[in-house]
């Protein structure tokens, strides 16, 4: 069975273009020009993904005006939908101009986000990406209820594939401590998945994300297999070491890679990272996790996500 998709998108161009390109992977997609509409499907029925424009919603709180301050309105939708649809991940279309709201609605509860003129490249792959950690975040099942504390360490060799079971695994460790609820998880999930690949592909095969964006993507897989067959980069391995008490959990993902310079990593608040596919590993890992720290040679990333007082894991 297709993962059935909505699409929320005023623009009819875009909202068509978006559309095409998921049917065209073989994706079931509903498509809703307004709030109001999209609201409407989501109470007739279940989709596997949320795809949202950031957009001056009118009849968001039962008002038939739209609101005078867009940045709330959108911030505002997005935990509406969360409200509405709290097991269904949102990927937001972006605009440029939208880079603040944009990351405040990625706190509020959104997984990802794509920016517009770069759809027809990078849609399916991040719809894939999320849908992958989303399920991945749906398989485990409740365990010992007496555990304080954890450790695991994986070692993994330079395959993708393994990335989605490493966050399973992770995750079924995790819930023995019932420190996050299934939004939260599903925020990790996007930031562990950045990080590992990142660690994999970038740091022990040493392939540049600029490739991504030449010839479709093509020179970029064809670099990740060639390295990953080839002497010094095949017998790299990535570490991935999570260390969980009932108020926190620490994750580190450590590469075997030469590194890079701390110090000339981009800024992820800055809005222009925004608008790149391969600046928005840094952006969600900053955006997802309380507390992040590279080590000075750049091989080793350091994650820290507290438990929010109040919040009761399911």
């Amino acid at each position: 069975m297709s993962d059935r998709v909505l699409i929320i998108e005023s623009d009819a161009d875009a909202r068509d273009e978006l559309v095409r390109i998921l049917e065209d992977d073989s994706f079931e997609v509903v498509s809703a020009n307004t709030c109001d509409q999209s609201l409407e499907h989501l109470s007739v029925d279940t989709f596997d993904l949320i795809i949202t424009e950031l957009p001056q919603c009118k009849s968001m709180s039962g008002s038939s005006s739209p609101s005078s301050d867009a940045g709330t309105a959108a911030i505002r939708w997005v935990e509406q939908l969360r409200a509405l649809a709290p097991r269904v991940p949102i990927i937001l279309i972006t605009r440029e101009g939208a880079e603040p709201v944009a990351g405040e609605a990625l706190m509020r509860g959104a997984a990802t986000y794509i920016p517009l003129h770069l759809a027809s490249e990078g849609l399916v792959e991040t719809v894939e990406q999320v849908l992958k950690v989303s399920r991945s975040a749906s398989q485990a099942t409740d365990i010992d209820q007496c555990v304080s504390r954890i450790k695991l360490e994986l070692v993994l060799p330079s395959h993708e594939q393994l990335v989605p079971a490493v966050i399973a695994r992770l995750e079924h460790e995790l819930e023995q401590l019932h420190l996050f609820d299934e939004m939260t998880w599903t925020q990790i999930a996007m930031a562990l998945d950045e990080a590992i690949l990142n660690a994999m592909i970038h740091g022990n095969l040493e392939v540049e994300s600029a490739l991504r964006e030449v010839d479709d993507g093509k020179a970029y897989q064809e670099k990740i297999a060639r390295h990953r067959e080839t002497s010094p980069y095949a017998e790299r391995r990535t570490y991935v070491t999570l260390t969980a008490t009932r108020s926190q959990a620490v994750f580190v993902i450590r590469d075997q890679g030469p590194g890079y310079d701390v110090s000339a990593l981009p800024d992820p608040t800055d809005p222009a990272n925004l608008e790149s596919i391969g600046g928005r590993g840094l952006l969600l890992i900053s955006a997802f996790m309380d507390e992040i720290h590279h080590n000075e040679i750049g091989n080793e990333l350091t994650m820290i996500k507290r438990k929010r007082s109040g919040v009761v894991a399911t």
